[in-house]
C-alpha cells in the first residue's frame, strides 16, 4: 500500500500537480491541479502592479489563512508569481477523430474520448490532459472561446462542462512584507498588451 501512495506522489509532484482529492474521472486529471508560475490570460505578467481597490493580502494561499496585510487603493506592489489551480478541468467531447495540435505534437483523440482543459497559455493555447497524460500548447481554437464558431470551418468539438480554477499571487508591498492574494482582479497593470 505505501508504495502505492508514495507512486501516486511522485506522479503529482512530476507533473506539477497536487492531488489532495481523486479526481472525478478515472482518466481524468489529478485535482486540484496546481500550475505553479502560470500566468492565466495573453498577455499577463508578474511585475509591478498597481491596487485599483482595497485588498486583504494573506499570510498563506488560502481563504482561512490570516490577513497579514492590507492594500488600499494606488498602491503598489510587485508581483511575485503566482498558481493556477483547477478546481474542476473543462471537459470536450469530440463527435469524430480529430488530431489536435501541441507543443510535442498533435494528440489524436477518438469519439467517446475526453480531452481535459487545466490552464490557460494565451492566445488559444492551454494545458490540458489526454489518456493520463500532460500536453502542453495544445491549440483550442477549433473548439474553445467560440473562435470556430460562424467560422468558415465548424467547431470540432465542444465542451461539455467549464473549466473553474482559482488564481493565486504572491505579492511584496512597499514596506517588503509578502502574502498572498486570490483577487488579482483588483489590480492593474497585470496585462502586458493592455
Amino acid at each position: 500500500m505505501r508504495i502505492g501512495v508514495y507512486a501516486a506522489v511522485v506522479a503529482a509532484l512530476a507533473c506539477g500537480c497536487r492531488s489532495e482529492e481523486p479526481s472525478s474521472r478515472a482518466d481524468g486529471p489529478p485535482i486540484p491541479y496546481e500550475d505553479v508560475g502560470a500566468c492565466p490570460f495573453e498577455g499577463c505578467v508578474y511585475r509591478e502592479w498597481s491596487a485599483a481597490a482595497a485588498v486583504d493580502v494573506r499570510a498563506d494561499r488560502t481563504k482561512k489563512a490570516p490577513v497579514s496585510f492590507s492594500l488600499k487603493a494606488g498602491e503598489k506592489v510587485a508581483a511575485l508569481g503566482g498558481v493556477v489551480i483547477t478546481t474542476r478541468p473543462g471537459r470536450v467531447e469530440f463527435d469524430r477523430p480529430q488530431d489536435v495540435d501541441a507543443a510535442g505534437g498533435r494528440i489524436h483523440i477518438e469519439p467517446g474520448q475526453t480531452l481535459y482543459l487545466l490552464t490557460s497559455e494565451g492566445e488559444g493555447f492551454m494545458k490540458t490532459w489526454f489518456n493520463g497524460r500532460l500536453y502542453q500548447g495544445v491549440d483550442t481554437s477549433t473548439f474553445f472561446n467560440g473562435g470556430c464558431a460562424g467560422g468558415p470551418r465548424p467547431c470540432t468539438g465542444r465542451i461539455v462542462e467549464p473549466w473553474r480554477f482559482e488564481w493565486w499571487v504572491q505579492i511584496r508591498n512597499a514596506a517588503g512584507r509578502v502574502g498572498w492574494t486570490n483577487e488579482p482582479d483588483k489590480f492593474e497593470n497585470k496585462d502586458a498588451l493592455g
